[in-house]
C-alpha cells in the first residue's frame, strides 16, 4: 500500500534529491563544525559516525539526481 496517491514526475524526483542533498549538505557541515571546534567531547565518536553517514546521503542523493536528470 503507498503512502500517497501521487504519481511523482521525473521533475518532482530530481526536486526531491537534490532538497535532501541539500540537507545533508547543511547537516555535515554543522557536524564538522561541532567536531573540529573540539566542542563534541565525549561524542566526538558518534559525530563521527554522523557524519559518515551524511556522506553517505550525499552521494546518494548526487547518484539519484544525476539518474533521473538523465531520463529528463
Amino acid at each position: 500500500m503507498p503512502f500517497t496517491n501521487k504519481n511523482f514526475t521525473t521533475e518532482d524526483k530530481v526536486k526531491m534529491f537534490q532538497q535532501m542533498g541539500s540537507v545533508a549538505a547543511v547537516i555535515a557541515l554543522a557536524l564538522i563544525i561541532f567536531i573540529e571546534s573540539g566542542k563534541a567531547g565525549e561524542y566526538e565518536h558518534m559525530a563521527d559516525m554522523g557524519l559518515t553517514a551524511m556522506i553517505v546521503v550525499l552521494a546518494v542523493s548526487l547518484i539519484g539526481s544525476m539518474y533521473f536528470k538523465r531520463k529528463l
